[in-house]
């Protein structure tokens, strides 16, 4: 049988029938301490030294063994923890020069790697200083390229524009050729037609009843004579005019806008107008819609009261100037179109009726750009006088 008491060594027991009553001091012990007991030993465990009341216990025949068990087991805990010490400074030792190696590696490491960025800069310094002095090359070569491509282009856009040249002067010189002819077939024909003038065209207008009147006295009809420009002066458009009159071509015809600076008259229907009159087709029909070409006199100006052909090619709409446009309808006044060095042909007069063409300016015109009149007037009859 053993008992552990409380630490590591053994004390020799005792039969139980020495002690058949242990003393209160020993029961109390018992209760604090594990004691395995067998014949000859006695174990004890725990982590105190055997306490001095039971080691010095007189009664016990082996107490002096117990003492000595006891210091003994007091030298070999004392020995047991005696190396901490040591270790420890031991191991901050470790520490300290661990810390110094790995601190002098990492430097070595960041010379080492700056060494290798200095060289791989270098490497890279080299390859660009290279790579530049081909790129320098390149260029100049390209640009050397550039400026015999240049001389050449120069070469050929000199050739192109002398060639250009020659086409517009060619085309010129045809273009005025084939006027020349046009007016010339042109005054062959008005001579044989309608003689060599002056020539004058008699115009009859009849108003809408709903017109504006000044007086009570005012009609709803009037009249204007205009007389042609002469012509040696704008034979083409004189004889188209005077073609397009003695077809009739401008009867029940209107004029239709009051643009302020002119009263433009032409192919649009009136009060007096039929259900689809189909008054551009008849012009169309006739070949004598618009004039072949812009003539124009400069000794035939746009002032005030006279007519002239409207848009690009003129006609077959006409106007009649209410104040002087020589310079916005004379050569380069009309920038809108595709040659703006052309003009407007101007190719008569107003003689009479200057009265009826003031009443026209007065008409009321409709909202718009365009400034149409509300009530169109109408041209009843377009007719060439005789014997002038």
């Amino acid at each position: 049988m053993k008992r552990h008491i409380g630490g590591h060594g053994k004390i020799p027991s005792q039969a139980q029938s020495h002690h058949s009553n242990p003393p209160e001091s020993h029961m109390k012990y018992r209760k604090e301490y594990s004691i395995q007991e067998s014949d000859d030993s006695v174990e004890v465990t725990g982590g105190a030294d055997l306490p001095q009341a039971f080691a010095d216990e007189p009664s016990h025949p082996k107490a002096g063994i117990r003492r000595a068990r006891a210091e003994q087991r007091s030298r070999a805990n004392s020995i047991n923890t005696s190396w901490m010490l040591p270790f420890g400074v031991l191991m901050v030792l470790v520490l300290i020069a661990s810390y110094v190696l790995v601190s002098k590696h990492e430097d070595n490491l960041v010379k080492h790697l700056q060494r290798d960025e200095k060289i791989h800069q270098q490497e890279i310094s080299r390859e660009f200083d290279v790579r530049f002095s081909e790129l320098q090359a390149e260029n100049d070569k390209l640009r050397q390229q550039l400026h015999h491509h240049q001389d050449l282009q120069n070469q050929l856009d000199e050739s192109r524009e002398n060639d250009l040249k020659k086409q517009i002067e060619r085309l010129t010189a045809y273009k005025k050729k084939m006027q020349q002819n046009i007016q010339l077939m042109s005054k062959t024909a008005l001579l044989e037609k309608f003689g060599p003038g002056p020539h004058r065209v008699e115009i009859k207008v009849q108003f809408d009843p709903s017109f504006p009147k000044e007086s009570e006295n005012e009609e709803d009809t009037g009249t204007i004579i205009i007389e042609l420009a002469p012509v040696e002066e704008l034979p083409h458009v004189v004889y188209w005019f005077l073609e397009q009159v003695n077809r009739k071509l401008y009867d029940l015809t209107s004029f239709h806008r009051n643009a302020g600076h002119v009263i433009q008259g032409g192919p649009a229907p009136n009060f007096l107008s039929p259900p689809n009159p189909q008054l551009h087709k008849r012009f169309k029909d006739s070949g004598f819609d618009s004039i072949l070409f812009q003539e124009y006199s400069a000794k035939f100006p746009h002032v005030q009261y006279t007519l002239g052909f409207a848009g690009r090619p003129g006609g077959p709409d006409f106007y009649i100037s209410t104040r002087d446009n020589s310079i916005n309808h004379g050569s380069g006044g009309q920038s809108s179109y595709e040659d703006p060095s052309e003009a407007d042909p101007c190719f008569a007069i107003v003689v009479e009726g200057f009265d009826v063409v003031n009443r026209m300016q007065r008409s009321p015109i409709k909202p718009g750009w365009y400034k149409a009149m509300q009530n169109n007037v109408a041209i009843i009859s377009m007719r060439i006088l005789q014997g002038r």
